[in-house]
């Protein structure tokens, strides 16, 4: 769906999964090895394309989390995401029928995914934060998320902060997060899925063949920019907002 507001064009994904309804729960620990997996979707439809072409065309528009949860009463797998009709809540990782993703372990890049699980369920019920989307990351309002918020606030300090030197350097593309340094010099980081993705070394979007389907990550080094891709990834930032400029005026 397209919105206009002014002269600027806001897009957002609003249409619904294949799966209309939601888990109800309880729910319990039924696969502890994935406890912590992140789950990165390709686009569905022109609106997430828009979003994928926009963060940097790494292949992804969409992420959500895996805590290693089943929904008891129908015994099925769930994940964590948030969605523009629904905030962050809960719902059946087949949820989108044959849409592929792939499926990210961050207990094997070092996150205690204890405390990342638990920072994820904290934020269940909060609302999705179309502010965030629309601007993409410019502007946040900190008791709402988007789908990529919720694995962005989560991770360690240390690994936002080697992302955002990750960004800085063009080691991971420029369009596909943002930093904004608060007056106390902690850097707020927006991360969209392709920006995890790519600093987590995930085969593009177009490379998969099926859901879940899994990557072992491989954390990218903010020393070891090249300099061709750096170039590239430059000059892609200039014309794709160049084009956002045309398209909005």
């Amino acid at each position: 769906m397209k919105k206009t507001r002014g002269h600027s064009k806001v897009y957002l994904d609003t249409e619904p999964p294949l799966e209309k309804n939601q888990p109800t729960g309880p729910f319990r620990m039924t696969a502890e090895e994935h406890k912590g997996d992140l789950l990165l979707f390709v686009p569905r439809n022109e609106i997430s394309r828009t979003i994928n072409d926009l963060t940097g065309r790494y292949g992804y528009s969409h992420l959500a989390i895996d805590c290693g949860e089943g929904d008891i009463p129908t015994g099925r797998r769930v994940m964590i995401e948030a969605t523009v009709n629904n905030g962050v809540h809960y719902a059946f990782q087949d949820e989108y029928g044959k849409r592929p993703f792939v499926r990210i372990p961050l207990r094997n890049a070092g996150v205690d995914v204890e405390r990342f699980c638990e920072c994820v369920h904290a934020r269940v019920g909060e609302k999705f934060d179309d502010l965030e989307a629309i601007t993409l990351g410019i502007l946040d309002k900190p008791a709402r998320q988007i789908c990529s918020d919720l694995a962005t606030v989560c991770v360690p300090e240390e690994m936002r902060e080697e992302i955002a030197r990750c960004h800085r350097r063009a080691v991971i593309h420029p369009l596909a997060a943002s930093r904004d340094r608060k007056s106390n010099s902690v850097v707020r980081l927006f991360m969209s899925p392709n920006g995890f993705a790519e600093f987590f070394s995930a085969p593009r979007g177009r490379e998969l063949e099926r859901p879940d389907q899994l990557a072992e990550p491989h954390l990218q080094n903010s020393t070891s920019a090249e300099l061709l891709p750096k170039l590239w990834k430059q000059g892609d930032t200039l014309v794709t907002t160049a084009w956002r400029y045309l398209k909005h005026t």
